[in-house]
């Protein structure tokens, strides 16, 4: 028996209509068991803020780069595993939560999302970092906790603008001397990992920060 609710698809239209016709900010689809991102949902450009947690979306559309205005996309689902080049259009993105998916790789769309200040990846299956994660140069907020991540590049620690970073259950056997360029770090985890030795300055560098 599924737990999903069903949706009521005539009063889906209505809401999209209004959401449109009212130039709404935010939009919610939480928990539908749906399998893709409704078409309609494209249509609402006025979009700041989109909510398609709990489903089971597995393909995303091109489409999705008509979203100009969006700056939170919440899709944490079970089955995504890539995101379409048209992704780097939302150029106005600033949060975006992809946990528990099926991730190996971050997709290449993502690392032109200059705006981006939250990158939620939690419980997917990546296994590397490219080194052009350095492009994210705003980004505040990194969740990596359950991957599969052996080492971390040295772009990583370019990010100095970084106060968050979740490093939780991965396979990670050291840390580099260099996460000390971390400047701005509050907060970082590192349980369920190999590692045998952290370096000094982490604990100084977060104990500063939050004096």
């Amino acid at each position: 028996m599924s737990n999903y609710r069903e949706i009521d698809w005539d009063e889906f239209q209505k809401d999209v209509k209004q959401a449109k016709r009212l130039h709404h900010e935010t939009f919610s689809l939480i928990g539908y068991g749906l399998t893709e991102i409704p078409t309609e949902v494209f249509e609402i450009e006025s979009l700041r803020e989109l909510d398609l947690r709990f489903n089971r979306i597995q393909y995303i559309s091109p489409e999705i780069s008509k979203l100009i205005n969006l700056r939170c996309l919440d899709m944490e689902n079970k089955l995504i595993e890539t995101l379409p080049e048209t992704f780097a259009q939302l150029t106005n993105l600033d949060e975006l939560y992809l946990e528990t998916n099926k991730l190996i790789s971050i997709p290449s769309a993502i690392f032109k999302l200059k705006n981006l200040t939250c990158l939620e990846l939690e419980s997917n299956q990546i296994q590397e970092l490219p080194s052009n994660i350095c492009q994210l140069k705003k980004l505040e907020w990194l969740g990596l906790d359950d991957n599969k991540l052996k080492e971390l590049p040295e772009e990583l620690f370019r990010l100095t603008n970084l106060k968050v970073l979740y490093l939780d259950d991965n396979e990670l056997k050291e840390i580099s001397n260099s996460v000390c360029n971390l400047i701005n770090l509050e907060e970082i985890t590192l349980y369920d990992n190999p590692i045998k030795k952290i370096p000094d300055c982490i604990s100084e560098i977060v104990e500063f920060n939050n004096l």
